[in-house]
């Protein structure tokens, strides 16, 4: 099972599903440095753009599509830009991550626990969605104390720190309450303005699931209504919402069994970053004009801080 955005709708997708899906909706993606091959060696040095952008201590700049991207890293590379933001606040790491993903195509479920029945990488940098934009960068921003990228993704993906397709965190609520690395502040932001879905997780109004494990969980989803979400700049300037804050996004109309069906991240309050299966890649857009575009689809906002 695979999590998938189309058209901004995150799907649980069945194996049978997947396998009939495409296996990329990217379109090409131009970057500043040639990627890195397989065989090539480890380069210890960043390129000078790069470090130029890093020293600005902005995580935004570096959503500069000339500049190397992710992908283009290689593993001594990422640890060089680990080195270099060691300093910052952890928010600030991940939102760097994820802004040096901004280009990265899409594609639909691109993780697994490489072993049947998902054998795709633990963690891998060349294509992404919507959840797993959030996850790498959560999990390189704390791979130093985890031991390791791959350490750091099994402490923010599975429950426990366990591999394994049974105890992946598939729900992004059951993540926020499971995973170190995350925390839930809806109703911190919100108050009283919150609203609440009582919802199991896994478990469809016909019996079915959503996910083939023997696994299900109440929840009480507590969301901010759409029409707050012009107030986040505002929220952020007065201090009441992380600069690096994550986004996901309720639609009434599809909570049987379900809690979400995307998430994102928003740069203080006001610079919206996904992983989009519409235009086939990562992006950014003010975040004002996804509300009045795209955003209008949903109900309300799960938000979340990073830990």
């Amino acid at each position: 099972m695979r999590r998938a955005c189309w058209w901004g709708f995150p799907l649980m997708l069945s194996a049978a599903m997947t396998a009939a899906a495409p296996p990329s909706m990217a379109a090409p993606r131009a970057s500043g440095a040639a990627a890195v091959s397989a065989g090539a060696p480890a380069t210890t040095a960043l390129p000078p753009a790069l470090e130029r952008a890093l020293d600005r201590k902005d995580p935004l700049a570096l959503a500069d599509g000339t500049l190397p991207r992710l992908a283009d890293l290689d593993s001594v590379q990422r640890a060089r830009v680990a080195e270099r933001m060691a300093g910052w606040e952890l928010g600030r790491r991940v939102a760097a991550w994820a802004f040096l993903q901004v280009g990265t195509p899409y594609r639909l479920g691109p993780l697994g626990e490489e072993a049947p029945p998902d054998t795709d990488p633990l963690i891998e940098f060349q294509t992404t969605d919507c959840a797993v934009l959030n996850l790498v960068s959560a999990a390189l921003a704390h791979a130093g104390e985890a031991g390791g990228e791959r350490a750091a993704m099994a402490i923010v993906n599975y429950r426990g720190g366990v591999v394994s397709y049974a105890t992946r965190l598939h729900f992004t609520t059951d993540r926020l309450d499971s995973s170190p690395y995350y925390r839930d502040i809806t109703e911190k932001v919100g108050g009283r303005a919150c609203r609440r879905r009582a919802v199991i997780l896994n478990r469809k109004a016909d019996g079915g699931r959503w996910i083939p494990i023997d696994w299900r969980k109440p929840r009480e989803v507590v969301y901010l209504p759409r029409a707050l979400g012009s107030l986040f700049a505002n929220l952020y300037d007065r201090g009441r919402l992380p600069a690096a804050t994550g986004v996901a996004f309720v639609q009434l109309s599809s909570m049987d069994g379900l809690d979400v069906v995307h998430e994102s991240m928003l740069w203080r309050g006001r610079t919206f970053l996904h992983a989009s299966s519409r235009t086939g890649r990562v992006v950014t857009m003010p975040w004002t004009e996804f509300l009045a575009g795209p955003g209008r689809r949903y109900d309300g906002f799960v938000l979340f801080e990073y830990r």
